[in-house]
C-alpha cells in the first residue's frame, strides 16, 4: 500500500514539474488542478482495493474521497502550489487510519483488520439470478407495451381480447418477477453483505457495460425515431399516405419498437442492480448526460427532418439523404464513446478484438447488402446518346380479351433478333460491363436493323458478390429506356438469373414493372397486360402477319421457369405440362381460324432436353440430326445445361406440326443450330460480359440471331458475331 502511494506523489510531483515547466497560464493551471484531484481520488481507490466489497465500503469511500478533495481546494486557497496541495494528502495515504485522522474523521478500518468478505461464488451467482430476472422483466413488460400499441394500431373487439388476455398474462408473470427479485434480495441480504474485494472489479465491469449499453441504445432509439416519423411525414406530406398506410408503416416497424423497447429497460433494470452498490452521485450525473443527449439527438433530427421534408421535391432521392443524416449522427455516436463516455465509466474503452471484428464485419455485410439492392442508373449518360435506329413503320394492335399483340409487317419479310443472357449487373463495380453490354447491344441492332427484337432471358444479374447488386429494378428500367431510344419493338421471356430469391423485385413485382413499361406507356415493350392462367411469371404468343392480314407466323415466348423449389443448386425447372396444354391449345385454335397448319416459333430461355440428345445424336454420326452451323464452347458445368426433367413441350411440337423452329440461350458459350424431327433447334448467341468468369475477353461467342420471317411461311436464320462487326 505504501508503495501504491509514494507512486501517487511521485506521479503527482512528475506531472506538476512538467505542467509548470512548459506551461503557466490559467488554462494550464486548471489542467494542473485536475490531475492532482485525479491522483488523490487513485489513492482513495488504492486505500479501498483490497477492502471488501459493499454498497457501505463503496459510500464510505465516495465520503473520502469528497472531504479529501475539499481539503486539496482548501490548501489552494491557503496559498499552496497544487502540487503541494496533493501532497498534503497523499504522504497521509498510507493507510485509512492515518487518512481518517488527517481529514478529521473517525478512525476507519484497515484493509489489515477488516472483516473477511463472503466468497465471490456467491456474490456471482446472485448477481446472475438478479440479473436473469431483470431480463425476463423487461421482455414481458416489452411484450404488454407491443400488445397495448398493437391494438390501438389494429382497433377491433378481437384484438381487444388479446390485448387483455396478454396484458394479465404478462401483468402477473411481471409481478411474479417482481416479488421473486425482493426475495433475492433479502435472503442473501446482498446490498448489506460484504464480498471479497474482487467482486468489486466483476460489479464495475457490469456497471459500465450496461452504463454503454443503455447510451447507445438511446443512440438506436432516436435513429429508428427519425427514420419512422420521417417516412410516416414524407407520406403524408407527398399527399401518398392514407392513415391506413401509416398504420401499416407503423406495425412493419413494431417489432423494432418492441426491441429497442425491451433493450432500454434492461439495459436500465441492470444498469440500476450494479449501481445500488456505488454512490448515488454516479446516478445523478448519468442521468443528466442522458437528458442532454436527448435533447441535443432530438434537436438533431428535428432539424435535418424538417429540412428535408422542405426540400423533398428538389431531391431526386430524399431517403439518400435522410440515409446521410443517420450515419452522420453514428459517426458522432461513435465519437462519444471514444470520448465523453469515460466520465460515467470507471473504465475507458477497452477494444475486444473478437467483438470489434464481429461488428465490423456485421456492419459490413449490413451496408454491402443496403448497397447493392441501392437503385443505381449508372448506364443513364451512355442510353442518353442512343439514337433511333430506323423508322418503325410496322402496325401493332393489342388485343385486351386475350393479351396476344400482332404486328402487322409493310414488307414482305419481317426480320426478328434473338438477344440473349445480357446479364446486367446495375452496380457501380459492374459499370463497365455493363456499358460493353449495351453497346454490344446497340452494334448488333444497328447491323441487322430488326423489326422485333425478342430478349430471350437472363437480362439482368441480381446475385450479389458476383454482379456487386442485388437490384434488378434499375437494370430492366435502363434497357427498357435503352430500347425505346432505338426505337424497336422488343419482346421478353424470363431466364433463370431474372427474379432470384435476394433480389430487390420478387416475380410479381417484375411483372408489375414490366406491365408499367409495356405498349401503352413506351409504344415499343409488347408485355402482355393479360396472360394464361398456366405456371410461369409470362407466357405470351405473338401474330407475325402481313399487310394482307395473312399469317406469317406465331411467335410463342415461353417461360422456362428457374429452379425447382425443392431442387438442389443449379436444379433447372422446365416448362410444365399445363404450359404445354396452353400452347397446343393456341395452335389448334388459330390452325382453325387460319384454315391450315400455322408456321410457329418457340422462343425460351433454358434449352429443352432435346438440344442435348440432338447433339448426341450429331456427334454420333446420325442422319437423323442436320447440322447448321456452330458449336458448344460450355465447359463450366456441363456441355448442355438443360433440367433434368422431361417437357412434353417438344414431342407436342413434333406431333402438331406446327412448330419449325425453337430458340433458347442459358449456356453463353453455345451457338451450335441443329434440325432434329423436323425442328430447327438454335442456340442465340449470348452478350455477357459480367456472369462468367474471364467471359469478358472472350470474344467467339458473343453476339445475336437474326431470323428472317417471309410471307410465305418461310424463314431464314443468320448468327451475327459482334467481332465481326466492329
Amino acid at each position: 500500500m505504501r508503495a501504491s502511494v509514494r507512486r501517487c506523489v511521485n506521479y503527482t510531483i512528475c506531472c506538476h514539474m512538467r505542467i509548470g515547466f512548459w506551461q503557466n497560464d490559467d488554462e494550464n493551471q486548471q489542467k494542473e488542478r485536475g490531475k492532482m484531484q485525479n491522483a488523490i481520488k487513485k489513492a482513495v481507490d488504492l486505500l479501498f482495493e483490497s477492502l471488501p466489497f459493499s454498497k457501505e465500503n463503496e459510500e464510505c469511500k465516495e465520503h473520502i474521497m469528497s472531504l479529501a478533495v475539499q481539503k486539496y481546494e482548501r490548501d489552494l486557497e491557503e496559498g499552496c502550489c497544487p502540487a503541494i496541495a496533493a501532497g498534503n494528502f497523499l504522504i497521509h495515504a498510507d493507510t485509512l487510519a492515518h487518512v481518517g485522522a488527517y481529514l478529521g474523521v473517525r478512525t476507519l478500518a484497515d484493509a489489515s483488520g477488516a472483516e473477511t468478505g463472503k466468497e465471490e461464488q456467491l456474490f456471482s451467482r446472485v448477481q446472475k439470478k438478479l440479473r436473469r430476472n431483470c431480463i425476463l422483466l423487461s421482455i414481458f413488460t416489452a411484450l404488454t407495451f407491443n400488445s397495448v400499441l398493437a391494438f390501438f394500431l389494429n382497433l377491433s373487439v378481437v384484438h381487444l381480447i388479446i390485448v387483455i388476455i396478454e396484458c394479465a398474462a404478462f401483468g402477473v408473470l411481471c409481478c411474479l418477477l417482481i416479488k421473486r427479485q425482493q426475495h433475492i434480495v433479502r435472503r442473501y441480504h446482498f446490498f448489506d453483505t460484504s464480498f471479497v474485494y474482487t467482486c468489486r472489479k466483476t460489479a464495475e465491469e457490469k456497471y459500465d457495460l450496461y452504463t454503454k449499453k443503455l447510451t447507445n441504445t438511446m443512440f438506436g432509439m432516436f435513429s429508428m425515431a427519425f427514420i419512422l416519423f420521417f417516412s410516416l411525414s414524407l407520406g403524408f406530406t407527398s399527399l401518398q399516405y392514407t392513415l391506413n398506410e401509416a398504420v401499416n408503416t407503423v406495425n412493419f416497424y413494431l417489432f423494432f419498437i418492441f426491441l429497442f423497447f425491451y433493450l432500454a429497460l434492461k439495459n436500465v433494470l441492470c444498469r440500476k442492480l450494479y449501481a445500488a452498490f456505488f454512490c448515488k452521485r454516479k446516478t445523478v450525473e448519468y442521468m443528466c448526460e442522458l437528458r442532454r443527449i436527448s435533447l441535443a439527438s432530438a434537436c438533431y433530427y428535428l432539424f435535418f427532418g424538417v429540412v428535408l421534408l422542405l426540400l423533398r421535391n428538389k431531391m431526386e432521392h430524399v431517403f439518400s439523404a435522410a440515409l446521410t443524416v443517420m450515419a452522420c449522427y453514428f459517426v458522432f455516436a461513435v465519437f462519444y464513446n471514444f470520448t465523453r463516455r469515460r466520465n460515467f465509466t470507471g473504465r475507458n474503452i477497452v477494444f475486444n478484438i473478437r467483438k470489434v471484428s464481429c461488428y465490423t464485419l456485421s456492419a459490413v455485410c449490413f451496408l454491402g447488402y443496403s448497397f447493392m439492392r441501392l437503385d443505381l442508373y449508372l448506364l443513364q449518360p451512355y442510353i442518353n446518346t442512343v439514337s433511333e435506329t430506323g423508322q418503325n413503320e410496322n402496325d401493332i394492335t393489342y388485343d385486351e380479351d386475350s393479351g396476344i399483340y400482332t404486328i402487322f409487317a409493310k414488307e414482305d419479310s419481317f426480320k426478328i433478333l434473338q438477344l440473349t443472357d445480357i446479364h446486367l449487373g446495375g452496380s457501380a463495380l459492374s459499370i463497365v460491363e455493363d456499358t460493353k453490354a449495351l453497346k454490344a447491344c446497340n452494334t448488333l441492332i444497328e447491323k441487322t436493323e430488326p423489326d422485333l427484337v425478342v430478349v430471350t432471358g437472363d437480362l439482368v444479374f441480381p446475385m450479389g458478390i458476383m454482379s456487386f447488386s442485388f437490384n434488378n429494378n434499375a437494370p430492366i428500367m435502363q434497357f427498357a429506356n435503352f430500347m425505346r431510344n432505338t426505337g424497336i419493338p422488343w419482346v421478353f421471356t424470363y431466364g433463370n438469373h431474372d427474379t432470384e430469391a435476394l433480389a430487390t423485385l420478387s416475380r410479381a413485382e417484375v411483372d408489375v414493372l414490366l406491365k408499367s413499361l409495356s405498349y401503352k406507356t413506351s409504344k415499343n415493350l409488347l408485355y402482355p397486360y393479360v396472360q394464361p392462367d398456366v405456371y410461369g411469371r409470362s407466357n405470351q404468343m405473338i401474330e407475325i402477319r402481313a399487310s394482307d392480314g395473312s399469317l406469317m407466323q406465331a411467335l410463342f415466348l415461353l417461360d422456362s421457369n428457374d429452379y425447382v423449389a425443392s431442387g438442389g443448386v443449379n436444379e433447372y425447372d422446365y416448362i410444365h405440362d399445363d404450359q404445354v396444354a396452353w400452347y397446343q391449345r393456341m395452335i389448334q385454335n388459330l390452325s382453325e381460324q387460319e384454315g391450315y397448319t400455322i408456321p410457329s416459333m418457340i422462343f425460351t430461355h433454358i434449352p429443352l432436353r432435346e438440344y442435348r440428345e440432338a447433339n448426341d445424336l450429331y456427334e454420333s454420326g446420325s442422319s437423323e440430326v442436320t447440322y447448321y452451323y456452330g458449336t458448344l464452347g460450355e465447359k463450366m458445368i456441363d456441355k448442355i445445361c438443360c433440367s433434368e426433367y422431361e417437357s412434353r413441350l417438344f414431342d407436342t411440337a413434333v406431333e402438331l406440326g406446327s412448330t419449325q423452329a425453337i430458340f433458347c440461350g442459358h449456356d453463353h458459350y453455345n451457338n451450335q443450330s441443329l434440325q432434329y424431327k423436323g425442328i430447327r433447334l438454335t442456340y442465340g448467341y449470348s452478350i455477357d460480359y459480367l456472369a462468367m468468369p474471364g467471359i469478358e475477353n472472350d470474344t467467339e461467342q458473343r453476339g445475336a440471331t437474326l431470323i428472317t420471317l417471309h410471307k410465305n411461311g418461310t424463314y431464314d436464320i443468320t448468327p451475327f458475331r459482334l467481332i465481326d462487326l466492329q
